[in-house]
């Protein structure tokens, strides 16, 4: 099972999707993507979001990376892809997570 750990601010504001939850991922603009995935919160009926804010024109690779990781096989590889602006790819500047969104 394959999990996205999305990272804002370390230790105190992170969330980890599992790769099956995930819904969408929609390039919305030169530099914001959402990944929509289904909420957890019982009471929310609409998808949760993260918002990952890139360097201008980049979505689309950050975009392809992810979807990349989701859906290829990694045999023998890592089950989690980390998500942030510092380890993830310099194009990607921030992460912001929005339940029912």
């Amino acid at each position: 099972m394959r999990i996205l750990h999305f990272i804002d601010t370390a230790g105190s504001d992170e969330c980890f999707v599992y790769v099956k939850n995930v819904d969408k991922l929609q390039v919305i603009s030169s530099t914001q993507l959402h990944v929509y995935f289904t909420s957890t919160d019982a009471a929310v009926a609409t998808n949760d979001r993260i918002l990952l804010t890139c360097a201008t024109g980049y979505t689309d690779e950050v975009a392809l990376k992810l979807a990349e990781y989701m859906f290829a096989t990694n045999i023998g590889g890592g089950s989690v892809l980390t998500v942030d602006a510092t380890n993830f790819d310099a194009k990607l500047e921030s992460v912001a997570y929005t339940a029912g969104s």
